[in-house]
């Protein structure tokens, strides 16, 4: 009698991931290790030594940079880590200087704001060490005289005192209010006008109906505001401002005592281009210089905003770093061809 082969088991759920893994790896052998270890070495020394890709979550470099949360919406730029001089790992500290920012450079730093929502951030420095700074007019004030931007970026920057209030800021703020059930106390509430926007946010409340407004489109929200007047809207936009200057007040480089106007020995006052909407330097203050990663060097992603901050792609090294590596790609795909025909 003839013996039959026993069928080959079904591999388990692990086994089928171990599959995975080597055709990725490669074989799980002491060489591959070392090799790999040595690859992660390597990234890890360029992200921490020389370059090391960012995003931009917001818009307060508008129109500059790009800022969007979502997955590959936002700009990406590139970050030169050794261009002010090495960090200490994981450290708010510089080992040494190699150069000094320069006003108008675009850099990535530490926020010196331990509540910033985002702890990464991008701005231009606009002060440097020992300048009397004051914002007036648009432009910056730099020991009483104004100091005029590039040419490039005369259109750009025009930079303010307060923030701004957008009717979308305020539709928002209103929504708060409704749904917090809760009022300003400042309010007088045998004002004529301040009894209509009662009455009109009411009708707002009735109109929601227990729905979470962060549910809302903008579409919605306007057909839900349709009925307020043009008075209330001005009311609550000045609750607004209020309850904006007090969580985020604007004071360095806007109001005139040395506390706020006179920048510390190897600090930097840093803004965003779009004055209006960045909770920058005007709020948090001084930066310190360990706290900078380094300058913005590029826009890399999306392709189409593809932008160099530095002139280096210009330059032979700059040009060494775009187009060697795809050059050495193809030319080692060549010889690999060569030496396979060959072989035949």
């Amino acid at each position: 009698m003839t013996d039959v082969p026993a069928p080959n088991p079904t591999p388990g759920v692990l086994q089928r991931l171990g599959h995975v893994a080597t055709s990725i790896t490669g074989p799980w052998t002491f060489r591959n290790a070392l090799m790999w270890i040595g690859l992660i070495a390597f990234v890890l020394t360029v992200r921490w030594l020389l370059m090391e890709p960012y995003s931009i979550p917001t818009g307060s470099m508008e129109p500059t940079l790009h800022g969007d949360p979502r997955f590959l919406r936002g700009d990406r730029i590139a970050v030169n880590k050794l261009a002010y001089g090495p960090r200490v790992p994981f450290m708010n500290k510089r080992l040494f200087h190699f150069s000094e920012p320069k006003r108008w450079d675009i850099v990535v730093f530490n926020s010196p704001d331990p509540h910033a929502v985002h702890p990464t951030l991008v701005k231009r420095i606009a002060g440097l060490p020992g300048e009397r700074i004051h914002i007036a007019d648009g432009k910056i004030h730099v020991n009483g005289v104004p100091v005029e931007p590039p040419p490039e970026l005369q259109s750009t920057l025009n930079y303010t005192t307060q923030l701004k209030r957008s009717k979308e800021d305020i539709q928002t703020f209103i929504l708060q209010m409704i749904q917090r059930d809760a009022f300003p106390a400042m309010l007088n509430p045998t004002n004529p006008g301040v009894r209509d926007l009662m009455k009109e946010l009411n009708a707002i409340r009735g109109e929601l109906n227990g729905r979470n407004a962060g549910t809302l489109d903008q579409a919605e929200i306007d057909r839900l505001f349709k009925g307020l007047s043009s008075l209330s809207m001005y009311i609550a936009g000045e609750l607004f401002g209020l309850e904006q200057a007090a969580q985020c007040p604007l004071r360095y480089g806007v109001q005139t005592e040395d506390e706020f106007s006179l920048v510390p020995p190897n600090c930097y006052l840093v803004l965003g281009d779009n004055s209006g909407d960045s909770a920058d330097g005007r709020y948090f203050g001084w930066l310190p210089n360990d706290n900078i990663l380094g300058p913005a060097v590029c826009t890399w992603w999306p392709i189409g905003r593809w932008r160099d901050f530095t002139g280096f792609s210009k330059t032979w090294w700059g040009k060494s770093i775009l187009y060697g590596p795809p050059v050495l790609l193809v030319a080692h795909e060549i010889v690999s061809r060569i030496r396979r025909r060959r072989s035949k």
